[in-house]
C-alpha cells in the first residue's frame, strides 16, 4: 500500500476522535495542553492497537480459500460500512457523557470513548488483512496521526470551534468509502 494511502487511510480513521476532540476540547477549561495530551494519547493508543487487533482476526480468515477468492470486496465492504456509519454518525445528535470535568480528563468515560472511535479502525485492519500492506506501518500512523489530530482537535474546541467536528467525520467517512473503492479498483484492473 502506497504511503499516500496509508496516510489517507489514517487520517480517515482518526476523524471520529478529532471530531471528539474538538467537542471535548469546548470543555477544557484550564491545563489544555496537558488535559489534552490525555485525551490525545489515549484515543492514540486505541487507534494503534485496533488495526492490529482486526489484521489478526482479519489473517485468519484471509487463509480460507473462497474469501481469497473475494477479499477485495471484503476490503470494500468493511470500509464502505464504516465510512459510511461514519457520515450517519456525524448527523446524529451528540450525547452529553462528559470526559471533561474542571479541566481534568475522567478516564473511565475516556477510555470508552477511545475504544468507540477506534472500532472503525479495528474493522479497517479486518479488511487490510486481504490486502499486500505492512500492518506495522499502517497501525504506527494511525496512531500517530489520530494523536496528533486529536491534540489540535482539543485545542480547537478550546477555542471556540466545536462545528469543525461533524465535517471532520463527513470527510474522513468519504475517505474511507474512496479508499475502499480504490482497492476493487486495483483488483479489477490487475
Amino acid at each position: 500500500m502506497p504511503f499516500l494511502q496509508i496516510f489517507l487511510l489514517s487520517i480517515g480513521v482518526a476523524a471520529d476522535a478529532f471530531a471528539c476532540s474538538v467537542v471535548r476540547g469546548t470543555a477544557i477549561r484550564v491545563n489544555l495542553f496537558k488535559r489534552a495530551l490525555v485525551l490525545a494519547g489515549i484515543f492514540g493508543v486505541f487507534q494503534a492497537a485496533m488495526p492490529l487487533i482486526g489484521w489478526v482476526i482479519g489473517r485468519f480468515f484471509a487463509g480460507i480459500t473462497f474469501i481469497a477468492e473475494i477479499d477485495h470486496w471484503i476490503a470494500f465492504a468493511l470500509l464502505g460500512v464504516v465510512g459510511a456509519k461514519m457520515i450517519w454518525d456525524a448527523f446524529q445528535p451528540e450525547d452529553d457523557e462528559t470526559i471533561v470535568d474542571d479541566g481534568r480528563v475522567q478516564f473511565r468515560p475516556a477510555i470508552i470513548l477511545g475504544l468507540a472511535t477506534s472500532i472503525d479502525a479495528l474493522a479497517v485492519g479486518m479488511g487490510l488483512a486481504f490486502v499486500e500492506v505492512s500492518i506495522l506501518k499502517v497501525a504506527l500512523s494511525m496512531g500517530l496521526i489520530t494523536f496528533a489530530l486529536s491534540l489540535v482537535g482539543a485545542w480547537i474546541g478550546h477555542h471556540g470551534g466545536g462545528k469543525f467536528g461533524k465535517w471532520a467525520t463527513i470527510l474522513g467517512g468519504i475517505i474511507l468509502i474512496g479508499i475502499g473503492a480504490n482497492i476493487v479498483y486495483e483488483h479489477l484492473s490487475a
